[in-house]
């Protein structure tokens, strides 16, 4: 657990670190800083740098914390990237199910593999989506959310790229 300066989480979960640029807000991505620094700092889950890994050692890791926590999921990396094996993203979900206690941010720009994805994974109420929409181009982001069966479903709207008129809510929360 690593107590978070992210304003609408309490802890952040990184089984998965690393990603790879995909549209216009991944251009100064602060993760992809934070990646390199850590893999200076010899911090071994970073010893690829920001390429893409699993972590296998992180995936119980919630199952321990005793005390109730927002945790925002992988906020070093995307969960639903295509490097990411499915039974890795199965395992994930696996211990959010097992940890009711905990309430799990999981947000991804990869909304078409989340929706893919979505109906062979648990639900359960702890678990909230959530897609990043950076400008107009990018709004279909918001269709493919509204497609899984989480209990909240959740938009960042950052770093805001461009405007973004008469977004339809519908099934947002």
């Amino acid at each position: 657990m690593s107590a978070s300066r992210i304003e609408w989480t309490e802890v952040t979960w990184n089984p998965v670190t690393g990603c790879s640029k995909i549209s216009a807000g991944c251009v100064n991505c602060y993760a992809e800083r934070m990646a390199r620094r850590l893999q200076a700092m010899g911090q071994p889950n970073y010893a690829r740098g920001f390429q893409v890994a699993t972590h296998e050692q992180m995936v119980d890791r919630p199952l321990a914390w005793t005390r109730p926590s927002t945790v925002f999921v992988n906020s070093m990396g995307d969960l639903f990237h295509e490097d990411v094996p499915a039974d890795f993203v199965e395992r994930v979900f696996a211990t959010m199910n097992a940890a009711p206690r905990h309430t799990f941010q999981v947000l991804t720009k990869r909304s078409g593999r989340l929706a893919a994805l979505a109906s062979v994974l648990p639900w359960p109420g702890n678990v909230w989506a959530g897609v990043s929409v950076e400008a107009a181009d990018y709004v279909r982001r918001i269709d493919d959310l509204r497609s899984v069966p989480a209990a909240v479903r959740f938009l960042s709207l950052e770093p805001l790229l461009g405007p973004l008129l008469r977004l339809n809510l519908t099934g947002i929360d």
